[in-house]
Protein backbone atom coordinates (compact mmCIF):
# COMPACT_ATOMS: atom_id res chain seq x y z
CA UNK A 1 0.00 0.00 0.00
CA UNK A 2 1.25 3.42 -0.77
CA UNK A 3 2.17 6.33 1.80
CA UNK A 4 2.90 6.38 5.08
CA UNK A 5 0.59 5.94 8.42
CA UNK A 6 -0.34 9.53 10.09
CA UNK A 7 0.38 8.42 13.95
CA UNK A 8 1.97 9.86 16.83
CA UNK A 9 4.13 12.97 16.59
CA UNK A 10 7.67 12.81 16.65
CA UNK A 11 10.65 14.72 16.33
CA UNK A 12 14.24 13.76 15.58
CA UNK A 13 15.40 14.67 19.63
CA UNK A 14 12.64 14.33 21.76
CA UNK A 15 13.19 16.29 24.67
CA UNK A 16 9.95 16.82 26.25
CA UNK A 17 7.09 13.97 25.12
CA UNK A 18 3.38 14.59 25.61
CA UNK A 19 -0.67 14.28 25.08
CA UNK A 20 -3.13 16.86 24.51
CA UNK A 21 -7.00 16.98 23.92
CA UNK A 22 -9.55 19.66 22.50
CA UNK A 23 -13.25 19.79 23.11
CA UNK A 24 -14.03 21.74 19.81
CA UNK A 25 -16.06 25.32 20.01
CA UNK A 26 -19.78 24.39 18.87
CA UNK A 27 -20.33 28.36 18.54
CA UNK A 28 -20.50 31.01 16.43
CA UNK A 29 -17.72 32.36 15.30
CA UNK A 30 -16.28 29.07 14.66
CA UNK A 31 -17.81 27.18 11.63
CA UNK A 32 -15.97 24.05 11.68
CA UNK A 33 -12.05 23.39 10.66
CA UNK A 34 -12.98 22.46 7.19
CA UNK A 35 -14.87 25.44 6.10
CA UNK A 36 -12.10 28.11 8.27
CA UNK A 37 -8.98 26.53 6.17
CA UNK A 38 -10.89 26.48 2.82
CA UNK A 39 -12.05 22.55 2.26
CA UNK A 40 -15.37 21.92 0.78
CA UNK A 41 -17.37 20.72 3.68
CA UNK A 42 -19.78 18.35 1.98
CA UNK A 43 -16.82 16.51 -0.12
CA UNK A 44 -14.37 16.14 2.81
CA UNK A 45 -14.46 15.06 6.22
CA UNK A 46 -11.54 15.91 8.34
CA UNK A 47 -10.25 13.59 10.49
CA UNK A 48 -7.14 15.28 12.01
CA UNK A 49 -4.81 17.91 12.01
CA UNK A 50 -1.43 19.05 13.14
CA UNK A 51 0.95 22.00 14.00
CA UNK A 52 4.63 21.30 13.64
CA UNK A 53 6.94 23.88 13.13
CA UNK A 54 9.96 25.36 15.45
CA UNK A 55 12.08 28.79 15.53
CA UNK A 56 10.85 30.11 12.45
CA UNK A 57 7.03 29.72 12.73
CA UNK A 58 4.87 26.78 13.02
CA UNK A 59 2.86 25.21 9.83
CA UNK A 60 -0.81 23.83 10.29
CA UNK A 61 -1.81 20.67 8.36
CA UNK A 62 -5.01 19.40 7.79
CA UNK A 63 -6.23 15.34 7.30
CA UNK A 64 -9.69 14.71 5.70
CA UNK A 65 -11.20 12.05 3.63
CA UNK A 66 -13.75 12.40 1.12
CA UNK A 67 -16.99 11.90 2.14
CA UNK A 68 -18.21 9.17 -0.08
CA UNK A 69 -15.46 7.12 2.14
CA UNK A 70 -16.00 8.92 5.52
CA UNK A 71 -19.93 7.27 5.17
CA UNK A 72 -18.80 3.84 4.28
CA UNK A 73 -16.65 3.43 7.75
CA UNK A 74 -18.41 1.56 10.28
CA UNK A 75 -17.26 2.09 13.90
CA UNK A 76 -16.36 -1.56 14.69
CA UNK A 77 -14.07 -1.89 11.62
CA UNK A 78 -10.37 -1.82 11.79
CA UNK A 79 -9.60 -1.39 8.40
CA UNK A 80 -7.32 2.12 7.45
CA UNK A 81 -8.99 5.18 6.08
CA UNK A 82 -7.45 6.53 3.43
CA UNK A 83 -6.57 10.12 3.76
CA UNK A 84 -5.06 13.44 1.95
CA UNK A 85 -3.21 15.72 4.14
CA UNK A 86 -3.15 19.33 3.16
CA UNK A 87 -0.63 21.45 3.84
CA UNK A 88 -2.90 24.94 5.03
CA UNK A 89 -1.27 28.39 3.68
CA UNK A 90 -1.28 31.79 4.82
CA UNK A 91 -2.79 30.86 8.15
CA UNK A 92 -1.30 31.40 11.76
CA UNK A 93 -2.15 27.69 13.24
CA UNK A 94 -1.97 28.92 16.43
CA UNK A 95 -5.13 31.38 15.97
CA UNK A 96 -6.88 28.69 14.08
CA UNK A 97 -6.45 26.45 17.08
CA UNK A 98 -7.84 29.23 19.36
CA UNK A 99 -10.93 29.68 17.32
CA UNK A 100 -11.64 26.22 16.80
CA UNK A 101 -11.03 25.34 20.98
CA UNK A 102 -13.55 25.12 23.70
CA UNK A 103 -11.22 23.45 26.31
CA UNK A 104 -7.56 22.34 25.09
CA UNK A 105 -5.26 21.35 27.19
CA UNK A 106 -1.70 20.14 26.82
CA UNK A 107 0.85 18.39 28.54
CA UNK A 108 4.60 17.62 28.06
CA UNK A 109 7.39 15.72 30.40
CA UNK A 110 10.67 15.92 30.63
CA UNK A 111 12.16 12.83 28.20
CA UNK A 112 14.08 12.01 31.71
CA UNK A 113 10.95 10.93 33.57
CA UNK A 114 10.61 7.60 31.82
CA UNK A 115 6.81 6.96 33.06
CA UNK A 116 7.82 7.93 36.58
CA UNK A 117 4.80 9.65 38.41
CA UNK A 118 4.32 13.22 38.97
CA UNK A 119 2.58 14.43 41.84
CA UNK A 120 1.75 18.24 42.02
CA UNK A 121 1.96 19.19 45.61
CA UNK A 122 1.83 22.78 45.34
CA UNK A 123 -0.01 25.60 43.08
CA UNK A 124 1.76 28.66 42.54
CA UNK A 125 1.64 31.90 40.09
CA UNK A 126 4.51 33.48 38.06
CA UNK A 127 6.32 35.81 39.13
CA UNK A 128 6.36 35.01 42.62
CA UNK A 129 8.56 33.19 45.02
CA UNK A 130 8.05 29.57 45.62
CA UNK A 131 8.33 28.68 49.48
CA UNK A 132 9.75 25.41 48.97
CA UNK A 133 10.56 24.29 52.76
CA UNK A 134 7.05 25.51 53.51
CA UNK A 135 5.32 22.99 51.29
CA UNK A 136 8.00 20.39 50.72
CA UNK A 137 9.95 20.69 53.93
CA UNK A 138 13.32 20.84 54.49
CA UNK A 139 15.29 20.49 51.78
CA UNK A 140 18.85 18.80 52.12
CA UNK A 141 21.63 20.35 49.89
Amino acid sequence: MDGEAWGEASVTYPDWKGTAQLDERMTVPWKGLARTVGLDGDQWQVVGFSIGGGEHGYDLRVVATPVDVWEKVKPDDDAEIEVTEFLVHNVDPLAILQQMTHVFELKMRLRGLDGRQVRVRALSDLPSELFVDEIFGPQED
